[in-house]
């Protein structure tokens, strides 16, 4: 992986974490109903999610490693 793909995947990164962040901190601020856990909620009980996760990660450090 070189100086680029490091890059890349740095920011994607703080992308997810901004998101996982401003999801929590707006079920903080206006109330944890059902449209802002369902998300956590069908990765907590779905294995069918989890494994399309492990998939999309394995394939963008695949590519990284190719290129």
């Amino acid at each position: 992986m070189d100086s680029s793909d490091a890059a890349v995947l740095g920011v994607s990164g703080v992308v997810a974490a901004a998101v996982v962040g401003s999801a929590v901190a707006a079920g903080a601020l206006f109330g944890f109903d059902e449209s802002v856990l369902r998300p956590f909620r069908l990765l907590a009980v779905e294995p069918i999610a989890w494994i399309v996760i492990g998939a999309l990660v394995v394939a963008a450090v695949g590519n990284a490693y190719i290129d």
